[in-house]
């Protein structure tokens, strides 16, 4: 599993990757894709902010 912000048509996104590997190879790849978002209401209490990766920030 990996997360890394990729630019896109110079924009941020945040990138999220499963990967099952066999036999020393990648078998299976999963991408997600999204941009910055706020926890909904029912889970603010439980989000915790982190330093450059709030809703607007690049």
């Amino acid at each position: 599993m990996s997360e890394c912000v990729i630019t896109y048509d110079g924009v941020p996104t945040v990138s999220v990757s499963v990967m099952e590997f066999a036999g020393g190879h990648v078998v299976h790849e999963m991408q997600y894709f999204a941009g910055p978002f706020a926890a909904p209401e029912s889970r603010a209490a439980l989000a915790e902010r982190m330093p450059g990766r709030g809703v607007g920030e690049a």
